[in-house]
């Protein structure tokens, strides 16, 4: 009965194994070209590296929007400008609420894997950071880092440094390029109408004409 219990429970864990593999489905190779008809799908979701970026971005960005408004209140209530005393809790309180509400919005794009609305996202992050610390820039970086991603698959259909560089070379530039368009040729269509053909008839050159000569001037007496 154990060594059943045991083949049995042995074959159910290869069976769960084997599940979840075909749950997680085969990894994307970062070597591979995305054909042009599948590149906007492709720019508007994110891959693996992105989204663990971002979900670590959105997760120090919470942090920060909760821990840096409560060091402000307990150290710095009150800031002199000149003789008159100016409470900096409500201002904290509000840039730290903008950017945990901010945060809310990127988890709820990173959950449905919109590049656009997360790039947007991080880059309010990163001005509402820049009030208390340069750490802002890092989320405006990022966000353009994933606009820069989704370019590369528009223009070259991968994200891929290697290829991109092979690509370029490979496509003509400047007047290889002009060349290349004005002796490409295009097919005549079938509804288009054919220019007429050259008239093979003879047409015989016309005579010269002949130079009237000019009367001869009168000898002045």
């Amino acid at each position: 009965m154990n060594m059943s219990a045991g083949v049995w429970s042995g074959g159910g864990g290869s069976e769960q194994k084997g599940s979840v593999q075909k749950k997680s489905g085969p990894k994307a190779d970062p070597g591979q070209i995305i054909p042009p008809d599948k590149r906007k799908a492709a720019m508007r979701t994110l891959d693996a590296t992105e989204y663990k970026w971002s979900l670590s971005a959105l997760v120090l960005a919470a942090v920060v929007g909760i821990a840096v408004p409560a060091y402000t209140l307990a150290t710095h209530r009150l800031t002199k400008a000149g003789n008159h005393s100016i409470a900096v809790g409500p201002d904290a309180l509000l840039v730290g609420g903008a950017i945990l509400l901010f945060c809310i919005i990127g988890f709820l794009a990173l959950w449905k894997r919109k590049r656009t609305f997360l790039a947007f996202d991080l880059f309010l992050i990163g001005f509402g950071l820049t009030l208390f610390n340069y750490l802002g820039f890092a989320f405006i970086f990022l966000g353009g880092w994933l606009m820069l991603r989704a370019w590369r698959i528009n223009r070259y259909g991968t994200t891929n440094a290697k290829l991109i560089t092979q690509q370029a070379k490979e496509q003509p530039r400047g007047r290889d390029r002009k060349q290349t368009s004005g002796t490409s040729k295009m097919p005549p269509r079938s509804g288009e109408r054919k220019p007429p053909a050259a008239s093979k008839r003879y047409t015989p050159k016309s005579a010269p004409r002949k130079k009237i000569p000019k009367p001869a001037s009168k000898p002045t007496q």
